[in-house]
């Protein structure tokens, strides 16, 4: 198993509860809650104001008529899917891939147990873990949109390359640039009232001020993106206080220069505008991707993506934990790459198993009688299940209760461990053997089924007829290869 492979327990797929699982595990009887035979409730209204069970009181039948009054009824309710959110991409496909380090895992776990696990729950565990799936997104055939900008650094997507280019910047600038802080002139005039960003609270300045625009522009680009940016300027706050100007005015004298870490004699970067273009130069090329197709993990909080993006995203997201159809369709092909069969039940629940599940005849398929009693045991008992089998089969042994301890006795340091049964490891062995044949399916819950005979069986193959000698007459010339003709004249 690789050292990157997410953890994966497909034990988890028991979803019988503690106490069916470990019959020790059973809440007391006296602790359970017990309800009122139904016989002794007396009848129900139905839907229609009459009584689905039992005979009707002897009462009037109109006051039961029409339907029930659904404002009184204080159930739960249903849960209303929520509404997709506006798609402004037509062209984009977003598709939901299981990592190869989550295939190896799940591949192991199946093959190793040699139980039968459904596809769907499977999915449902890998999108529990957000680390063995990724988001994939891609454009339509034959549409020219749909270019993807990712950041190697933390692998995040975006349509736009100004803003993956800003967003590399951030993760790089200390990296790359040295910034100076310098003392300047500060600002003349009178300025009555500051500008105060209603989410950040940094000061941006007069509204009057040369610079003002600016600066409102690069904290909107910088850390606001998302926001409309006339709703973002809605947002400001005017004030008037003479302590908060003296601290504009007292920021405004001290200037940020910036320098190239690289190189003998850097040049001076008067702002971050100037940074960027000098960042596009020299290093974006080598962190910034052009794909056609993007790979965006499954945790949205671990990669950063467009702010156009995010929305359809974690809706995605939440209809496939409501259903995961894409993420169980291309976990079906990788784990047939990997060699594992599936097969689909009655209900047309879709299976993965490690071998092809195949009919056993017991009539024609000599077998020994342990194996023989295992496949009538489970053809013979419906929904029977591994510990019932051990059960019939090979009863495990009767231990006698130690003898109580009197009272002043130290307690025993630890319970010895229970013998060793061969019988019932003989059988264990066997139902592996069948299991791993195809013959037995063992699904997760422990449920024993044997494989049925095929309805329409396959059809022995036909024997051609044997060839009809032919006999030459006796007067005819027999035939001679080549190498025993006579030479001529002889």
């Amino acid at each position: 198993m690789p050292e990157d492979a997410p953890t994966l327990d497909l034990s988890a797929l028991d979803f019988r509860p503690s106490w069916a699982k470990d019959p020790s595990s059973a809440p007391p009887l006296e602790s359970r809650e017990f309800r009122e035979p139904r016989e002794s409730r007396g009848p129900r209204p139905d839907q229609r104001g009459g009584f689905s069970r039992g005979k009707p009181p002897n009462r009037d039948r109109k006051e039961f008529r029409g339907p029930p009054d659904r404002d009184k009824f204080s159930g739960p309710r249903r849960e209303e899917r929520p509404a997709p959110p506006p798609n402004p991409f037509p062209w984009l496909r977003i598709a939901f891939t299981a990592t190869a380090p989550a295939v190896e895992t799940v591949a192991q776990q199946v093959r190793h147990t040699g139980k039968t696990f459904s596809l769907f729950d499977i999915a449902r565990i890998l999108l529990r873990n957000p680390a063995s799936y990724t988001i994939d997104l891609t454009s339509a055939p034959k549409q020219p949109e749909g270019p993807f900008y990712v950041v190697d650094v933390d692998r995040s997507v975006w349509l736009n390359r100004d803003t993956a280019l800003r967003h590399l910047l951030r993760k790089k600038r200390e990296e790359l640039y040295r910034a100076e802080t310098v003392e300047i002139e500060p600002p003349k005039g009178n300025f009555p009232v500051v500008a105060v960003c209603g989410m950040s609270g940094l000061l941006l300045g007069p509204p009057n001020h040369h610079d003002f625009e600016r600066k409102l522009r690069d904290l909107h680009r910088e850390r606001f993106a998302r926001l409309d940016f006339e709703t973002f300027r809605s947002r400001l706050k005017m004030e008037r206080d003479p302590e908060v100007i003296e601290k504009w005015r007292a920021e405004a004298s001290k200037s940020v220069e910036y320098y190239p870490l690289e190189g003998e004699a850097p040049e001076k970067l008067a702002d971050l505008a100037a940074v960027e273009r000098h960042f596009d130069t020299h290093h974006a090329a080598a962190h910034l991707k052009f794909l056609d197709l993007a790979a965006v993990p499954g945790d949205p909080k671990t990669t950063a993506v467009d702010p156009a993006l995010a929305p359809l995203l974690n809706y995605a997201r939440d209809e496939e934990e409501r259903f995961p159809l894409r993420l169980a369709q291309s976990l079906s092909r990788a784990l047939s790459g990997a060699g594992l069969r599936f097969h689909k039940s009655a209900n047309r629940t879709t299976f993965v198993s490690a071998s092809r599940s195949r009919h056993l005849n017991l009539e024609e398929t000599p077998v020994s009688d342990s194996i023989r009693k295992i496949i009538e045991t489970i053809r013979g008992k419906k929904s029977l299940r591994r510990n019932q089998l051990l059960d019939l089969l090979a009863p495990a042994p009767v231990v006698a209760a130690p003898p109580s301890l009197a009272p002043d006795a130290p307690p025993a340091e630890s319970t010895p461990p229970a013998p060793a049964d061969p019988a019932r490891d003989a059988v264990i062995n066997d139902l592996l053997w069948l299991t791993h044949e195809g013959y037995v399916i063992e699904y997760a819950d422990g449920r024993l089924e044997s494989v049925p005979q095929p309805k329409n069986p396959p059809k022995p193959a036909e024997e051609k007829p044997a060839a009809t000698e032919v006999v030459a007459p006796a007067d005819a010339a027999p035939v001679v290869t080549t190498e025993e003709q006579a030479p001529a004249g002889s």
